[in-house]
């Protein structure tokens, strides 16, 4: 059995302490919280859904099912039926929940693909599951390079995850080559797209667009809908997967409460919120690399997508994020992630979920 996970929480409440030390108002970037408000209609279907009386169903509700469908079909132009969509309890707990799932039928497969560069969760599920986790190399586009992957390795894998536009560094690519792998080996392609409606360079692809067998979309409402205390997503894909997945949530008692499916249903149906976030997280972005920019003295790139800067540290702070980190908590009271929580200690990851008012805040104290 593998050790159990810990993460860069330590390291993060460390800087928090740091930054409230420093006497100015601390400001927190170092977490992708959303603040800004979600769609006006959420106060009223939660009041009115009626469904806070029963028991809700785990896989989601016949209305939430339609609303995701219709969904996916506007967004990626893919047809799906009921049998191919479930509601979960955020993305999250279905990533770090999935591994430990698809092993009970698939004993021989001992490994878990995840990028080189990629949110602790992928890891984190891995492990607590009990199973080895291989992390992909960096290919010529920024995504995994699946050629890389030895053969004895794919023949052992699970699932390989793959995050396009990827948290941390923002980059969009293909994901055709992380489909052909999973056919070429059977290994199941898991998709983390919460960031999917937030391409800057162009717009996401989907794995669902290059078709469902042994094809699984993860999705949220956190960052698109400002929902991420209501906790609710969506998965679909593969039939037969979505069934498997479903019937284990449900023996496991994983079931995303009724009034927040009605809400999922009703902002699923609305696009302009999300166009209005769109606007406000580029804005930011491109005001905190500006910021960053000038204080660094170096480039800061903005990202092909996804709502995060992958800020290069300079040789001033040794290409260490943890110094670099340290700095802005001591003498700005900001607090950003340290890169080595995300597979690479050459960067510091900046989160665009920071209000306006602390925007001002970050921008009388920066410039």
């Amino acid at each position: 059995m593998n050790e159990i996970p810990t993460t860069g929480t330590k390291a993060v409440a460390q800087l928090r302490e740091l930054a409230y030390e420093s006497g100015f108002e601390v400001v927190d970037a170092s977490v992708g919280s959303p603040v800004d408000p979600p769609p006006a209609i959420v106060p009223r279907l939660l009041a009115s859904s009626g469904t806070e009386r029963q028991y809700p169903r785990s896989d989601g509700s016949n209305a939430f099912k339609d609303a995701a469908r219709a969904w996916v079909m506007r967004s990626m132009g893919v047809e799906i039926d009921a049998s191919q969509v479930g509601a979960t309890i955020g993305s999250k707990e279905l990533i770090t929940t999935l591994p430990l799932i698809l092993a009970r039928r698939r004993r021989e497969r001992d490994v878990v693909l995840v990028p080189s560069i990629a949110y602790p969760s992928y890891a984190a599920g891995a492990k607590w599951a009990g199973l080895e986790v291989y992390r992909m190399p960096v290919g010529h586009d920024g995504g995994p390079n699946f050629d890389a992957i030895p053969e004895e390795v794919g023949a052992r894998a699970l699932l390989a995850w793959v995050n396009s536009p990827n948290n941390p560094s923002g980059v969009i690519y293909d994901l055709a080559a992380a489909s052909r792998f999973g056919a070429r080996h059977g290994v199941i392609i898991a998709s983390d797209e919460c960031h999917r409606d937030f391409g800057w360079a162009r717009q996401p692809s989907s794995i669902l667009e290059l078709g469902t067998s042994s094809h699984l979309g993860v999705f949220s409402l956190s960052k698109r809908s400002n929902l991420a205390g209501l906790r609710i997503g969506l998965y679909a894909g593969d039939a037969d997967l979505v069934h498997e997945i479903a019937e284990a949530r449900r023996e496991l008692g994983f079931m995303p409460p009724g009034p927040v499916q009605t809400v999922a249903a009703g902002v699923f149906e609305d696009e302009e919120h999300v166009l209005e976030q769109r606007r406000r997280y580029f804005e930011r972005l491109k005001l905190l690399a500006g910021w960053l920019a000038r204080l660094l003295d170096a480039p800061v790139p903005l990202p092909d997508g996804a709502i995060y800067l992958w800020v290069p540290v300079p040789a001033e702070f040794n290409h260490d994020g943890t110094a670099l980190a340290t700095m802005l908590a001591t003498k700005f009271g900001f607090v950003v992630a340290p890169g080595s929580d995300y597979g690479d200690q050459g960067f510091v990851r900046v989160s665009a979920t920071i209000s306006s008012k602390q925007m001002e805040t970050l921008a009388s104290r920066m410039s």
